[in-house]
């Protein structure tokens, strides 16, 4: 497996910025291991996970969202045991339970209403779990994740599919599996992140922390890595709709104690592709493919490695106005992406967590015309190809979680168009009958950010502040500062958040 990892390019590092792990042990009275169910259940987080401990008694839970978990431990002819653990730091919880026989059978009822509010969040967040990702209303291909941050506050959905986080325009930054897309991603742009491949989204639009930087109009971190589990287990969907709509996707999972390999694929196709400028809807069939790889090992207890190999691409048509659709005109448009994430992360001696991740990425579209289109037609060609790396350390120290790091972003952007225009009425005299451009420039930009959470009685304040340094068309360097603080009333069920 650990020569799997290196060939691929692992899904349970790849997480948000604030993320902790609960290792959990259960025994018996004598000491002895037990195998048996566990629950663990937070509101505030949008987390519901049912676990299973191995023959040694363990389990571990990856990627929980910072905040207050009900933990819920049951296995027949023992006394169930029920407490809450709050997960705070990125350093990993380790947590024993002793299960007493019971004298009576007897059964458990958990209930979540303590882990509803977190009274130590600073920032203005909106979770969508697995159970809300499950019971979606399908969407159109291309649009699975903008619909769903469209049922979030503070969000808009404009023609074809493009977010814009309150009122912004074009201030949308993805976080796929802990790493950075800001570019334009909705359905006209780049081939969809499935909405069928996600366990978890978070979505910020304030508060947030020097970690993330570049655009910040809104955040949306999207995290494709479940919970591992041993043996295999596999799932397959299919859907249909109006205007010609089907798809499929399926998935395949293989869990061994200390590494998982899982598979994923779809493809989709519709009539309705992107929002038509006519009610006749013409010219306005698109398709789309996805496929992914994901790879993760724990080496030893304090290291693990990871990777995920994906690869998406959307092929469509531009919808015709009436004049171009009597004309005959037909606009095709194509785009493909190729990515390669890798992490790696090691719990030093002291309590830090060191974690390293980088990803390769190819992104490129097209578009052509052909000889009916009117009034102009044209032809482009551009893409990116893009290398990024980060490295982060994490620690705890007294009321204090803390985290450091810096990245650095190194691409190459091009861009070929082309137009000639055929009804020179459309446009106004002295319009260049025809024009090409044809250029490409290198892309640099880092970042050191250093950010601290602070817990004092009933307060929490985040501050933080980041480094930016960007380089392509322009050159400039910013310095941005970051605080948000949270106040909580005594009873806990209360809480003041500013940013």
């Amino acid at each position: 497996m650990v020569t799997i990892a290196l060939l691929v390019v692992a899904l349970g590092q790849f997480a948000g910025s604030s993320t902790g792990e609960l290792r959990l042990t259960v025994r018996d009275p004598s000491g002895l291991p037990l195998q048996c169910s566990v629950e663990l259940i937070s509101e505030s987080t949008a987390v519901r996970q049912d676990l299973q401990t191995d023959a040694e008694g363990r389990v571990a839970a990856k990627r929980l969202p910072f905040g207050t978990y009900r933990l819920a431990v049951v296995r027949d002819g023992f006394a169930p045991v029920s407490e809450l653990i709050e997960i705070r730091s990125a350093l990993p919880i380790d947590r024993r339970v002793t299960l007493t026989v019971a004298a009576v059978q007897a059964q458990v009822t958990v209930s979540a209403d303590a882990t509803l509010l977190d009274p130590h969040q600073t920032t203005a967040v909106n979770r969508i779990g697995g159970d809300a990702l499950q019971q979606r209303t399908t969407a159109l291909p291309g649009r699975g994740i903008a619909d769903l941050v469209n049922t979030q506050p503070g969000w808009l959905l404009e023609a074809n599919g493009i977010l814009h986080p309150r009122g912004s325009e074009y201030q949308t930054q993805y976080v796929l599996d802990g790493l950075p897309l800001t570019d334009n991603r909705s359905p006209g742009f780049a081939p969809e992140i499935d909405a069928d491949d996600v366990h978890a989204m978070t979505i910020l639009t304030g508060g947030y922390p020097a970690e993330y930087g570049r655009k910040l109009g809104g955040v949306i971190e999207v995290a494709t890595a479940g919970q591992a589990r041993q043996g295999l287990h596999g799932s397959a969907g299919a859907s249909l709709g109006s205007f010609a709509t089907r798809g499929g996707d399926a998935a395949a999972e293989y869990g061994w104690p200390r590494a998982t390999l899982s598979v994923t694929a779809g493809a989709a196709e519709t009539d309705r592709y992107l929002d038509p400028p006519i009610e006749e809807n013409a010219t306005n069939h698109g398709s789309t493919s996805h496929v992914a790889v994901h790879v993760e090992r724990d080496a030893t207890d304090a290291d693990r490695l990871g990777a995920i190999v994906r690869h998406g691409a959307a092929h469509f048509l531009v919808p015709n106005e009436r004049v171009q659709q009597e004309a005959g005109q037909r606009q095709d448009r194509e785009s493909e992406e190729t990515a390669a994430q890798f992490s790696y992360q090691r719990i030093l001696s002291a309590p830090v967590v060191v974690d390293v991740r980088g990803m390769v990425r190819d992104l490129s579209a097209r578009l052509w015309s052909n000889e009916h289109a009117t009034p102009v037609a044209a032809q482009q060609d551009r893409g990116f190809r893009d290398l990024y790396l980060k490295a982060t350390a994490a620690g705890h120290a007294g009321i204090h979680e803390w985290k450091a790091g810096g990245d650095l972003a190194a691409g190459t952007v091009r861009e070929r168009f082309s137009y000639l225009i055929r009804d020179a009425s459309a446009f106004e005299p002295g319009t260049p009958a025809a024009f090409a451009f044809d250029d490409r420039r290198a892309d640099r930009e880092a970042a050191l950010f250093a950010q601290d959470q602070v817990r004092w009685r009933r307060w929490t304040v985040n501050a933080g502040i980041r480094w930016d340094r960007y380089r392509l068309a322009t050159e400039d360097t910013a310095i941005s500062p970051r605080l948000g603080v949270a106040w909580s009333a005594p009873a806990g069920d209360f809480v003041l958040r500013g940013s």
